[in-house]
């Protein structure tokens, strides 16, 4: 028995279900989050609460960070436009890391931005 075989471009442009899945109002990614990021939030004018979220200490809305996080901003920028490889390091690196390291009492600490960067 042969099977007629569709050219991979004909299933994509027949491909339905995403749609399918939005119309049922099911598709529960990309939902466009309103104001500001935290325990709870507004998606379509409804209140949730944020149970997807990372902030599971609740440190991305605490005035303290934030206020330290605009300082930070005044004096850095909003980035270092590459890897500390490349463009050096901060004394925020520094900082961080003799933190870290005291805090978990070892001589030395290094960080990185990325899981990819600390495996290379």
């Amino acid at each position: 028995m042969d099977k007629v075989q569709r050219d991979v471009f004909q299933k994509c442009s027949e491909f339905d279900r995403l749609e399918k899945v939005r119309e049922s109002g099911l598709y529960p990614y990309f939902l466009p989050l309103g104001g500001h990021v935290g325990a709870e939030m507004k998606i379509d004018g409804h209140s949730i609460i944020m149970l997807g979220s990372n902030n599971y200490l609740g440190l991305t809305d605490h005035p303290v960070i934030m206020e330290k996080a605009k300082e930070a901003i005044d004096k850095y920028g909003t980035g270092c436009t590459g890897s500390r490889f490349l463009n050096g390091t901060l004394d925020l690196h520094i900082e961080l890391e003799e933190k870290l390291a005291d805090f978990l009492g070892k001589e030395m600490a290094i960080t990185f931005s990325t899981g990819f960067q600390s495996n290379l």
